[in-house]
């Protein structure tokens, strides 16, 4: 159990250096920064050209069956703070046009400014003809066993 324990945390460092930068309290408050609250105290959109593009981009070369994208809308901006890890990114919400099918669809993407990078874990349910966030698979943890 003790060696269990011990191959547990070597795993968990090595994880940790083999990591990206990790975001500095300076690349939170530049993030913070692009939010503006309007008159009704709500939070505005961002409306960023360049990350658009490259959502669509994403959108396009990830899911085959969309013919089109229609809207891309802001969401949220989530951050995470802890003694160990950093990280921070914004939700957009995509509407598209999926093959054959008549209503328009809406998938979730992630965009990380630290990295520049675009994910999603959605995909594409042809027996519901719609968009669902994949199941991810946890493993049993260690300390369980």
């Amino acid at each position: 159990m003790k060696k269990l324990l011990l191959l547990s945390i070597a795993l968990f460092s090595l994880g940790l250096s083999a990591q990206d930068k990790k975001i500095t309290i300076p690349d939170l408050k530049a993030q913070f920064d692009l939010l503006n609250e309007n008159e009704a105290g709500e939070i505005d959109p961002i409306n960023d050209k360049e990350i658009n593009k490259k959502v669509k981009f994403f959108i396009e070369e990830k899911f085959l069956n969309v013919e089109y994208t229609r809207n891309i809308i802001w969401d949220s901006y989530e951050t995470f703070l802890s003694p160990f890890d950093r990280y921070h990114y914004h939700t957009y919400i995509v509407q598209v046009k999926v093959e054959d099918v008549d209503r328009l669809k809406y998938i979730e993407v992630k965009y990380n400014p630290n990295t520049d990078a675009i994910e999603s874990n959605f995909e594409w349910n042809a027996d519901i003809e719609d968009f669902e966030e994949a199941k991810v698979e946890k493993e049993a943890a260690a300390i369980n066993a």
